[in-house]
């Protein structure tokens, strides 16, 4: 792994390991002010790094800065709780709206990174629909069972088992590449 994979991988999960950290030493609220600065920061680093800001980072910040705002000004921790949901269920939903369109968002997204044939980025698509429907249903699940210091730890594990589940996918994008195009796991050539 090179340099610059490193500095994005440390931008990506600083924010949470931020939020995590600061919520085990002080506040639920504290921590979310620090999920909001780190956010804002990791992507002002991923600017600096990349001189681009990717969709996604985007559209997670404006998530967690929007109901970060409103859990510290209401005092309600169901903000932040309820936007992860509505993420995860707005990404799964807008994944499955794009297929039913015949539109693959992921292959719109990714297609410069992997060169895979289209039943496998059918299969993705599928995969990642299904991953954020249950992640936005557990995460549902756990702001009526569990209090918002114990939903953050539910909130890292969630991140931890999403996260290697998207490490799991290079087994697909190495089944279905596109030989004359990419390496043995699908990235394409340089």
């Amino acid at each position: 792994m090179n340099n610059k994979a490193v500095l994005h991988l440390i931008n990506e999960f600083a924010p949470v390991v931020a939020f995590f950290v600061t919520a085990q030493l002080f506040s639920f609220y504290t921590a979310t002010a620090v999920l909001m600065t780190s956010t804002v920061a990791a992507l002002i680093a991923g600017w600096l790094l990349e001189r681009r800001l990717p969709v996604l980072p985007i559209i997670s910040g404006v998530f967690v800065f929007i109901s970060g705002f409103i859990t510290i000004c209401y005092k309600t921790p169901d903000a932040l709780i309820v936007a992860d949901s509505l993420y995860y269920f707005l990404m799964g939903t807008t994944i499955l709206a794009g297929l039913f369109f015949k539109l693959n968002i992921l292959k719109s997204i990714f297609d410069s990174t992997f060169a895979m044939y289209d039943e496998g980025w059918n299969i993705l698509a599928a995969r990642w629909i299904l991953i954020f429907l249950l992640a936005a249903a557990a995460n549902e699940t756990a702001r009526f069972t569990l209090s918002p210091e114990e939903w953050i730890n539910f909130k890292v594990l969630k991140i931890i088992t999403i996260t290697a589940f998207g490490i799991y996918q290079f087994t697909l994008s190495k089944r279905y590449r596109i030989p004359e195009e990419s390496n043995t796991w699908g990235f394409r050539h340089c």
